[in-house]
């Protein structure tokens, strides 16, 4: 995650900095946002970010109870289109394998990666996730740029498409790092949601999950691929990307929802009661990581993380020490479980 130093001044204002990536920053504030979400004109200025935080906690729900007319013979719609559990059998080894290969923990491809910093090291994990997305049935292809390579999962919709949702993740790292919290959890929780997406039978909408690349050197994979989507003409209705979701030392389980553009918060406020193990979204202003780069090529955005301006963030930022063994996975996989509940029922009209 690259991100930009914040000081505090007159204990109140926040004043943004051009000089990323932060190292052991001073935590900023969570800023309070609606639903209509926040002015981006400037993506790596956070100056207007005040000490106030908006916080959605979760409340219980009941389930409908299902009905049978015995005088119908042909299945709705609704019954044919339920979505299946968003934390299904496989989940949780899931996204262990991929932060465990990712991070060097285990091999990824044959080779033990000390970090994703260089571009034999990329194109390796590059063809690894195209690997990964061949044996599970799921459409993936490169997007090769020029000095890098994103990887772009299609899943797409079961008839007429009303749009298109992108969600995305970097995959590269600092140089020295392993980064296992950064990103390879995010890359585990959209690569999940690839995998869970492929299994509903019923999508409205085509999804495009995407590993980006060169995130740390200044968002240059997701800018990339931001100009491809305008090129293209496809007709996005937002994105969501994710960076950091594996830290979470005072147990809130607390997801901050970075700079949402409008009617994005609702898109997991909706389904936060079906998700008991996350107990509340934060919206803060918070910039420099790759949702940036699309709300600057006119498409709606929001980024997703741990509590990074609240100040419960991993400390091995950037550091040797951003191992697998730091990676808290009943966060990681809460995490996943919403946004899996999120665009199911975004897309298959849950």
């Amino acid at each position: 995650m690259i991100r930009c130093l914040a000081s505090l001044l007159a204990s109140v204002a926040l004043v943004g900095c051009t000089d990323p990536p932060r190292q052991d920053p001073p935590w900023i504030t969570a800023t309070s946002a609606d639903e209509t979400g926040t002015d981006d004109t400037d993506d790596t200025d956070d100056t207007d970010a005040t000490t106030s935080s908006s916080t959605i906690s979760t409340v219980s729900t009941t389930t409908p109870s299902e009905t049978t007319d015995d005088t119908e013979t042909t299945a709705t719609t609704d019954a044919d289109c339920t979505p299946p559990d968003p934390s299904p059998a496989w989940h949780a080894e899931h996204l262990d394998d991929i932060v465990a290969s990712m991070s060097g923990l285990a091999q990824l491809g044959g080779t033990t990666l000390p970090d994703r910093a260089t571009p034999q090291r990329r194109a390796l994990v590059a063809q690894w996730l195209l690997d990964q997305y061949a044996a599970l049935g799921i459409d993936a292809a490169p997007h090769d740029y020029g000095t890098g390579t994103n990887i772009i999962a299609t899943i797409p919709a079961t008839g007429a498409s009303a749009g298109t949702y992108v969600l995305g993740a970097h995959y590269d790292t600092v140089p020295g790092s392993p980064g296992a919290n950064d990103n390879a959890t995010g890359v585990a929780l959209v690569t999940a949601a690839a995998r869970y997406l492929s299994e509903l039978p019923c999508r409205s909408h085509d999804v495009l999950i995407v590993a980006f690349d060169e995130e740390e050197i200044g968002l240059v994979g997701s800018a990339a691929y931001a100009d491809l989507l305008v090129a293209e003409g496809v007709p996005v209705v937002a994105v969501h990307t994710v960076d950091q979701m594996g830290w979470d030392a005072d147990g809130d389980r607390i997801i901050e929802l970075e700079r949402p553009d409008a009617g994005l918060v609702g898109f997991y406020e909706d389904v936060l009661p079906l998700v008991p193990e996350i107990s509340g979204l934060t919206t803060t202003d918070t910039g420099s990581t790759d949702h940036v780069s699309f709300r600057d090529a006119g498409f709606d955005a929001i980024g997703l993380t741990e509590e990074y301006a609240s100040g419960d963030s991993t400390p091995h930022y950037h550091l040797p020490s951003d191992t697998y063994d730091t990676v808290d996975f009943v966060y990681l996989r809460a995490a996943s479980t919403l946004v899996n509940r999120a665009f199911a029922n975004a897309i298959a009209g849950e």
